[in-house]
């Protein structure tokens, strides 16, 4: 599988904010849509769409065709797939609840990566090694190297020790899960609620300490000038199916406005 140009930490590395948003759709011309809007990535949903291993497999082809990120997020039913994901042409995995005892994120997080780093499983008949074609000692040093890992901070409990979390996390970018977030905090759905707000504040706050990368998911391109005041560095803009609903809404209202004008 062709590697994308410059990979996602790159692009980031160079000083460049990125943006991306969630499918949730099984329709492998989605990211296509995106890439054509000028996206940098896409994260491909497992644990809350009712994408399977086959769907995501069609959307990493559609990414790859037409040179947009991709992202997985998994799910706690599917954290075990990440190694053959990655071994699909993912260039990185979303996990949730990082830092939850018990969630499994530390182990799926040594999992990214081949030995001395990590405990991926090898194989060189994946489309990551050329199907056996690749020189595989160069496929583990660039693999090792460009992988990327988000980890998800998503409960109450990780954010009261979120530098003990961070420290010994060995993620490369994190990201606050507000909607997980305001449940933790018995605040279900106020995803701008006071004590989400914070949380997600404190969580930043404490990846900057750090130098780890870290990013929002955003419900509208009008919040990104105060996220930036405070070093955020990448996007989450919405979900693929709420931006068409919101779309076909805004759709609907104009033309029924219309009919009343021309009746």
């Amino acid at each position: 599988m062709p590697a994308p140009s410059q990979t996602l930490k790159e692009k980031l590395n160079v000083g460049s904010c990125l943006l991306g948003s969630f499918v949730f759709s099984p329709d492998p011309g989605i990211p296509e849509v995106y890439a054509e809007a000028g996206f940098d990535f896409v994260i491909i949903d497992m644990e809350h769409a009712l994408n399977d291993v086959r769907s995501v497999l069609a959307h990493l082809r559609s990414c790859a065709a037409s040179g947009i990120g991709a992202v997985v997020r998994l799910g706690n039913a599917t954290l075990a797939d990440a190694p053959r994901l990655l071994d699909a042409g993912a260039q990185g995995i979303m996990l949730p609840h990082l830092g939850l005892p018990g969630s499994g994120a530390k182990e799926t997080l040594a999992s990214l990566r081949y030995w001395p780093a990590g405990t991926r499983p090898t194989c060189t008949g994946v489309p990551a090694a050329g199907f056996g074609l690749a020189d595989f000692a160069a496929t583990v040093a660039r693999s090792n190297r460009d992988v990327l890992s988000i980890g998800l901070i998503e409960d109450r409990e990780c954010v009261e020790a979120i530098d003990e979390v961070l420290e010994g996390a060995g993620v490369d970018w994190v990201m606050p899960g507000p909607a997980d977030l305001a449940t933790s905090l018995g605040v279900h759905g106020e995803l701008r609620h006071p004590t989400v707000t914070a949380a997600v504040e404190t969580s930043i706050a404490a990846a900057r300490r750090r130098d780890i990368p870290v990013g929002v998911y955003i419900n509208d391109p009008a919040e990104i000038a105060a996220w930036t005041d405070k070093g955020v560095r990448f996007f989450v803009y919405s979900i693929d199916y709420k931006i068409l609903a919101k779309t076909l809404r805004a759709a609907a209202l104009g033309c029924r406005e219309q009919l009343k004008v021309t009746a």
